[in-house]
């Protein structure tokens, strides 16, 4: 249902969210590294995110990227709809343009209460809560 996009942005956020800070910025290559993700993509993914101040960087020596206190506030479904162009969990599952619970597709009424479940779990879920011991709770 994501995109490899996505997943990578949220995968990027939470190693940020455990190991980077204002005092601690982490670099591109030990991000991809850590995500396993390659690194040019990651990049692009980054940048994006700090072009919409989801994200923080510092060029130069002793830089790199952190997420700050006000940036933890976003949601998980924040940086979705920024990485996908669009709110994905409110399309069709098939893909159908015109499909809504007014003119429903064939498979709409058996999906519709689980979507719009996920999507509530990702627009409740804050990047501050992905920490490892909000994790664990």
């Amino acid at each position: 249902m994501l995109s490899n996009s996505s997943k990578y942005a949220v995968k990027a956020l939470v190693h940020l969210v455990n190991h980077s800070s204002e005092d601690n910025k982490l670099l591109v290559k030990h991000l991809a590294r850590a995500t396993e993700v390659p690194q040019p993509y990651l990049s692009k993914i980054l940048q994006q995110l700090t072009a919409k101040n989801y994200l923080s960087s510092i060029k130069g020596r002793n830089g790199g990227y952190f997420i700050t206190e006000a940036q933890g506030e976003n949601s998980v479904l924040d940086i979705i709809v920024e990485i996908e162009g669009k709110d994905i969990l409110q399309l069709c599952i098939l893909n159908f343009d015109h499909c809504d619970s007014k003119k429903p597709c064939l498979i709409h009424h058996l999906v519709a209460s689980q979507k719009d479940a996920l999507r509530k779990s990702f627009k409740t879920i804050k990047l501050k809560d992905l920490g490892k011991e909000k994790l664990i709770e």
